[in-house]
């Protein structure tokens, strides 16, 4: 029986106590990317004839001290998790090293055995050791002096005090640590510069103890007071106070050099003199938690599933150096969930019960076979400390910790942070058209490539306006974008980088703090005139929560990524499935909408025929047919479309296709030139025998007794300008321009601009149009030059920031009225109105004035451009006489 006992017993201990690992085996090496120095980098062990990592899990700072101690250095200031030492290669020799800091060598650790892990190269473990070396492997010898310690002192109240005797009980010998701190308090004086730190305040003077065990040494003077004895000059009050009338006698021949030497030296009432060893400690773990940077930012819902919508709730996860990690719920708040809810694409978060997610925690936590038992005690599977006061762009921006020092068992009694985040309007009727606003928002963004993007527009006073990019950034551009329904703001962009604005510019200098509700709320100042131009407009990037309507559409065959035939999941009879679309009515609006859905930026080209690009062997059917966009739907699936799928022209070669590009063209009229320059003329029929040919007169000039007789023309010049991040050029390539005889030119674009004039209720009475027979830069800017000519048949366009000037003595600039009667209309210009080229904005290419015809003459006002006012103001030109014009 006592055998039998005694190997029981042998069993447990080999057990409870594993074998310790040989000394022999374990030498280390410092190795790595980004070292500052020999003393910090990736530790790396040799065994077996290989050298092999040391994972980063139950790591403190023992094994760290172990380690530098092993390499020949006094001691650790810190360890560095995640790789931060860049990823070593081959084996991991190590794993959940626990050391009780006594030990030589790594290899007498406790672990778990050589080999046996189950971490990554993500996790190698590095350590930062103090750069002094053990007196055992390279003598040091001792540091001089001070210099401040050999200056001579004047006076012997100003010299540096010796340090005091040590205090009975305290042994002065090799054993004594730490350092010494003498506290005297002495009285002030108003001659602050020519007294001593020592006598300004208190004074904490750190004695530190060299290794051998005695004191630095330190230049003689008189012995500071010991406990409440009093010093030797303020013994005899009699003569303090005579050495006091002597010193304010002198008081005035001294004040103005007393002045100047208060600008250089101004002491405090506590002075210290620091510690070069723990400056340099605080040092490297101040840079060290700079370098915490939180990538990016997930929920992961872990009470119930979601198949389809946004995941508004769920636990956070962060990625740090390319590995996710939790987050300790120990400190998290609502100010820290609104951060993480702004990465995600949620303008705001809630508080709500979590003790849901506790039960949960804390059944896995108690299950034995759990995975989350195994990976809660890795250092590596959390953050422990994130702190965010709620106005930051992204949890990087936070206080953060990846672990809290001291503390062997990380997040001990807390769990996973648990986020709940509010949708935007846009986002809250998910799988639908867009829900409007409840209340129309006095910010927009235009010209953005992509959902979340644009060129920033406030409304004051029923106009819409730019802003001016001073001092514009992060925190305001966040304001933005969570008004607008998304997250924080990606990017702060200026000098007009998403293109530059028209109308007025109504603010500069917007400084937000980050919790207004609105950028107007928002500290900023007004714009003096001829102080800011649109080529300094302002534009963001927000974050925008994963709807997963990116994953239901696709382009396949393209020779790039950004082209192709569109493919979309659709539900047919109960089952999701992959088809292509029907090409009948498919223009740039549907193409845009698929364009943005994928992310790829504008549409370049709607394609009706794609026999050039083979589709996918699972997409052959076409599911999707009727389709007619706005070109403001968040996916192609929103869009109005047949119930029943009809498509005449058939798929295959016939399916719908796209081209995407990431800049575009944007064209805008220049209203204030139509209103200067309306007048009327009495064309004789003989003088319009071209413009009749081209379609440019009504119809009832076809009824005249031609040569005979004239028309009434309402002529007009125009300026059309591009606004946009790219040229505009015709679709038609020069083989394809079409001639016109009669004029002896080529039309790049049959119809490139529409000539209405409407009744107040909308009812069009007479009309125009003008064929695009010469589209060139006839001006461009100081430091812009011309690209486009129409000389000997040159290559047509308008560069960016340029403008074609149509004058009002062409032919066909100008609307029919003859058979008009006098009264009050709407004179309405339209760019670009079948949408036969691609831009960035389509609502500003409409043009529209208030117009007066008395029968004789004709009057012009108002004039602007259709998204230059509010839906309001818009509202009330149609039945008002007076509205301010919209310059340009």
């Amino acid at each position: 029986m006592l055998r039998l006992s005694s190997l029981s017993t042998l069993l447990v201990l080999l057990l409870v106590c594993p074998p310790l690992l040989p000394a022999q085996e374990g030498r280390v090496r410092l190795a790595g990317v980004g070292r500052r120095g020999e003393n910090e980098g990736r530790v790396e062990v040799f065994y077996n004839g290989a050298w092999g990592t040391v994972c980063d899990d139950e790591v403190d700072l023992n094994l760290a001290n172990v380690v530098c101690r092993q390499l020949g250095y006094q001691r650790s200031f810190t360890w560095a998790h995640s790789a931060r030492f860049g990823q070593g290669e081959g084996l991991i020799w190590l794993d959940n090293v626990r050391c009780h800091g006594s030990e030589r060598s790594i290899a007498e650790c406790r672990s778990n055995g050589w080999g046996i892990n189950d971490c990554t190269h993500t996790e190698d473990l590095g350590v930062i050791c103090s750069p002094e070396r053990r007196p055992d492997v390279q003598e040091i010898g001792e540091s001089p002096p001070s210099p401040r310690n050999h200056q001579s002192q004047p006076r012997q109240r100003n010299s540096s005090p010796q340090a005091p005797p040590a205090p009975p009980g305290l042994s002065s010998s090799s054993s004594a640590r730490g350092h010494e701190i003498a506290l005297h308090r002495n009285p002030t004086s108003t001659r602050r510069s020519n007294i001593s730190p020592q006598e300004n305040g208190h004074e904490i003077q750190i004695v530190r103890r060299n290794r051998g065990g005695s004191r630095v040494s330190q230049p003689s003077g008189p012995a500071l007071p010991q406990g409440h004895q009093l010093p030797s000059r303020l013994g005899n009050g009699a003569a303090y106070r005579q050495r006091q009338e002597a010193m304010r006698s002198s008081t005035n021949r001294q004040q103005q050099s007393e002045r100047r030497s208060e600008r250089h030296q101004q002491y405090s009432g506590n002075h210290v003199e620091p510690d070069p060893e723990c400056h340099l400690l605080f040092s490297v773990l101040e840079q060290w938690s700079e370098r915490v940077q939180l990538e990016e930012a997930r929920l992961r819902p872990v009470l119930s599933g979601s198949n389809r919508g946004l995941v508004t709730e769920g636990v956070l996860e962060v990625k740090h150096a390319g590995r996710w990690r939790h987050v300790c719920s120990h400190g998290w708040d609502l100010s820290s969930s609104r951060v993480a809810c702004g990465m995600l694409g949620f303008p705001a978060a809630e508080a709500f019960d979590q003790n849901a997610y506790r039960k949960l925690w804390d059944s896995k936590v108690a299950d034995p076979s759990s995975r989350l038992r195994a990976q809660i005690g890795k250092k590596a599977y959390w953050v422990e400390k994130v702190q965010c006061k709620g106005v930051e762009a992204s949890l990087s921006k936070c206080q953060v910790q990846l672990s809290l020092p001291r503390n062997d068992v990380p997040c001990r009694g807390g769990m996973h942070a648990v986020v709940r985040c509010v949708p935007g309007s846009q986002f809250a009727r998910y799988g639908s058209a867009p829900a409007p606003p409840a209340v129309p928002s006095a910010v927009r963004l235009k010209a953005g490539p992509r959902l979340g993007e644009g060129r920033v527009e406030v409304l004051r006073e029923g106009k819409w306006g730019t802003v001016c990019d001073h001092l514009w950034d992060v925190p305001a551009a966040s304001v933005v974008c969570r008004e607008l329904g998304f997250g924080t703001a990606k990017e702060a962009l200026t000098r007009a980088h998403l293109g530059q604005g028209t109308g007025p510019i109504h603010m500069n200098s917007v400084q937000c703090t980050g919790r207004e509700r609105s950028i107007t709320e928002c500290n900023h100042r007004p714009v003096p005139l001829y102080s800011c131009k649109h080529n300094q407009d302002v534009a963001v990037r927000c974050n925008v929560p994963n709807t997963g309507l990116q994953a239901t559409v696709r382009l396949a065959g393209g020779r790039e990524p950004a082209e192709g035939r569109v493919e979309v999941l659709m539900e047919v009879g109960g089952v999701k499935r992959w088809g292509s679309v029907c090409s009948e009515n498919w223009g740039l609006n549907e193409a845009m909408v698929v364009c943005r859905q994928l992310g790829l930026g504008f549409a370049a080209r709607a394609h009706q025929e794609t026999w050039y690009w083979p589709g996918s062997s699972d997409a052959a059917e076409v599911v999707l047919s009727g389709t007619h966009c706005t070109g403001t739907e968040m996916s192609v699936q929103q869009c109005r479309r047949n119930t029943n799928v009809y498509c005449p022209r058939g798929g295959d070669g016939r399916a719908a296709g796209v081209t995407c590009v990431e800049t575009a063209p944007d064209l805008v009229l220049d209203a204030q030139l139509v209103q200067e320059t309306a007048y009327l003329e009495d064309r004789p029929l003989h003088l319009l025998t071209c413009a009749n040919e081209e379609n440019c007169l009504s119809s009832s000039a076809a009824r005249m007794n031609w040569p005979y007789g004239h028309r009434r023309l309402l002529r007009f010049s125009s300026r059309i300008m591009n606004m946009g991040r790219a040229d505009f050029r015709p679709r038609a390539t020069r083989e394809s321009w079409v001639w016109h005889q009669c004029h002896r030119h080529y039309h790049s674009i049959e119809v490139f601009t529409h000539y209405d004039l409407l009744t107040l209720n909308g009812t069009k009475i007479a009309e125009g149009h003008k064929a695009s027979f010469c589209l060139e830069d006839t001006y461009c800017p100081e430091g812009l030059h011309k690209r486009y000519a129409c000389y000997n048949m040159g290559q047509q366009g308008i560069s960016v920031g340029c403008w074609d000037t149509y004058r009002h003595d062409i032919d066909c600039q100008w609307i029919d009225i003859t058979d008009v009667r006098p009264g009050e209309y709407i004179f309405q210009v339209e760019v670009n109105p079948s949408l036969d080229m691609a831009e960035s904005d389509f609502q500003n290419n409409v043009m529209r004035c208030r117009c007066k015809y008395d029968g004789a003459r004709v009057y012009m006002f108002g004039c602007h451009a259709s998204d230059a006012y509010s839906a309001e103001v818009e509202d009330l030109f149609d039945h008002q006489r007076q509205i301010s014009n919209n310059f340009l």
